[in-house]
């Protein structure tokens, strides 16, 4: 169609042309017949360069772009272009912690400038021919050197290009390549200054890089890359655009929004753990006494409240995190199950409960670590409970107990476990220790209690209470719990009983975020796998113990050499963090309220 209406004004203008004896309409009617049948007249290359210059003036003026000074001009943003010209080394001129140190400062030196895009384009060449000028241009630098020995300019060329056929021969193939950084920025002066910046740090680092001219920013827009300087190099010549040479790190929206965890060590990259994008909210802390998991679980806590406007509840063992938490200013609400009822007998409406007396097995079971027999048989006794009582107490469950037909030996089981569960969980028609549980920040009391078995019992009841109060498939997170202590309930989880791992494996269904700490693995219990597999964010600390390092390497791709130098090395409030889905680790300062 465009063919035919070029065709229509090119006879307009040839009659025009006739009629007035004007020589102008002539040539704009031989113009037109040649940018649409370029062959017409054998010229088909300037016709390509006419219409090409139309249709980049007609895009320039279609997406207002403007070009100053080599700086582009796109609606209300300033796109300044650094072309890298040479990288005059490779890896193997370089010793693995010279190579680390280079890599580390490229990445350094891009965190300065905020927006930038690496753009890399690889053309394919003729490798005889460039090998044969390769041969010419030798020979022709060693008569200039044979004829001037002080001349180190060629010289110096020379065994660059000797360099080159080396590599050749060497079966590395050559190719032309062009690299620059597209650097965003609000205005024209701040994208100037910043690609200004970004040019210094690499030439610091040995890399030279320049502005981009105004004619390559045009190629850019044209072609979708810059054509001219155009170099000649080698794979091993460019390091720091493959993806062997990028530093570990796991994906980019995961780390860079949400909670902040620390600074990366050797980069000194701030790390964030975004909750509402990774796939498990939950947290496992492992490492020895003294190497600050407490400290870390309490910040982290503390900043989830803040950042997802969600409650966290720190479960306190040993009558410290309340100290702490009031230490930095924080004032928490403060719930003693010896003061306030867990209520467990009582059942939320939106809850079977058939169901319900299952976890109440569950809960008894784990905490007293009953037999099968002996388990059943109060989960029978309890579901008689729930039938024969409108509102059942414990003393109910006495009282049925005794009733039973079993030897005296199981009685006096039941009734002494009973007994226990009674001088913790007491009987009140108030409002629930979990009813109190708004927004803010919660410390449940648990230094007062100094049987295992019952601190286990209370933590397991509390943490079935509350996924019954949040059991709302809503995808959203709800509530933050923090278990310090965590090996006071892991040892006791069990296939046939689990509850934390249930917690774990569901990930996000409950809306919970579970946090936890322990020394080693050895404290995770049977379940260790399922803990460490499906827990959101991992984070080790340092343990002398080799065996341990080499259990994390399961769970985290880390290099003996890395466990050598660094990990075996790391101070107090240091960490390897990883996260679910993601194998590569990053070693980090952690934030603490310590530091």
């Amino acid at each position: 169609m465009e063919s035919k209406q070029f065709l229509v004004i090119s006879i307009l203008l040839v009659l025009l042309g006739i009629i007035s004896r004007n020589f102008i309409f002539l040539i704009l009617a031989a113009v037109s017949v040649i940018l649409v049948r370029p062959n017409f007249l054998k010229i088909d290359i300037l016709a390509r360069k006419v219409k090409g210059f139309i249709l980049f003036n007609r895009k320039i003026v279609e997406n207002e772009y403007r070009i100053i000074d080599g700086i582009l001009e796109s609606k209300g943003e300033y796109k300044a272009f650094v072309i890298v010209d040479d990288i005059p080394f490779d890896y193997r001129d370089l010793s693995n912690e010279g190579l680390r140190a280079k890599v580390v400062s490229f990445h350094k030196v891009l965190d300065v400038v905020d927006n930038v895009d690496i753009i890399f384009r690889k053309k394919s060449i003729n490798k005889n021919k460039f090998l044969e000028s390769l041969f010419r241009r030798a020979q022709n630098l060693r008569v200039i050197t044979e004829a001037d020995p002080s001349n180190e300019k060629a010289k110096n060329e020379l065994l660059m290009v000797q360099e080159m056929i080396k590599k050749i021969s060497e079966g590395e193939p050559p190719f032309q390549y062009i690299i620059y950084f597209v650097v965003t920025s609000p205005s024209r002066e701040q994208a100037l200054a910043s690609a200004t910046l970004l040019r210094k740090g690499l030439e610091s680092i040995g890399i030279k890089a320049r502005l981009a001219i105004t004619s390559e920013v045009e190629d850019f827009i044209t072609n979708g890359y810059i054509r001219r300087k155009e170099k000649v190099g080698f794979p091993t010549q460019i390091p720091y655009f493959t993806v062997f040479s990028i530093p570990k790190s796991p994906t980019y929206q995961i780390i860079s929004d949400g909670v902040y965890l620390g600074k990366e060590i050797g980069t000194a990259r701030s790390v964030f753990w975004n909750l509402e994008k990774t796939m498990n909210p939950h947290v496992l802390v492992i490492g020895p006494s003294g190497a600050g998991k407490t400290e870390f679980l309490i910040s982290t806590g503390v900043k989830i409240n803040t950042w997802y406007h969600i409650p966290v509840v720190f479960f306190d063992v040993k009558n410290d995190i309340k100290l702490r938490l009031r230490r930095k200013g924080i004032k928490p609400v403060i719930l003693n199950p010896l003061i306030y009822s867990i209520n467990l007998l009582k059942i939320y409406e939106n809850i079977n409960q058939g169901i319900y007396v299952s976890q109440l097995e569950n809960i008894i079971s784990n905490s007293f670590r009953m037999d099968k027999y002996s388990s059943s048989i109060l989960y029978k006794v309890i579901t008689e409970a729930f039938s024969r009582f409108q509102e059942p107490t414990w003393n109910s469950v006495i009282e049925l107990i005794n009733q039973l037909d079993v030897t005296e030996e199981v009685k006096i089981y039941l009734l002494k476990i009973v007994n226990k569960i009674k001088s913790v969980d007491i009987e009140s028609s108030d409002e629930s220790l979990v009813d109190k549980i708004e927004e803010g920040v919660y410390v449940i009391d648990l230094s007062l209690i100094k049987s295992e078995e019952l601190k286990r019992f209370v933590i397991y009841s509390i943490l079935v209470k509350i996924i019954n109060k949040y059991n709302i498939a809503d995808d959203k997170l709800k509530i933050s719990l923090v278990i310090d202590e965590a090996w006071t309930i892991l040892r006791s989880e069990s296939e046939d009983y689990s509850l934390v791992a249930d917690i774990i494996k569901r990930g996000r269904g409950y809306g919970i975020v579970l946090m936890m700490a322990t020394q080693n693995l050895y404290d995770l219990g049977e379940l260790s796998d399922i803990f460490l597999e499906n827990s959101g964010l991992l984070v080790f600390m340092n343990n002398g113990d080799k065996k341990f390092w080499s259990e994390v390497k399961r769970f985290a791709n880390l290099s003996e050499e890395e466990i050598y130098r660094e990990l075996s090395f790391l101070g107090r409030g240091e960490g390897v963090i990883r996260f679910i889905g993601d194998p590569r680790p990053l070693v980090v300062k952690l934030d603490t309220f310590a530091s």
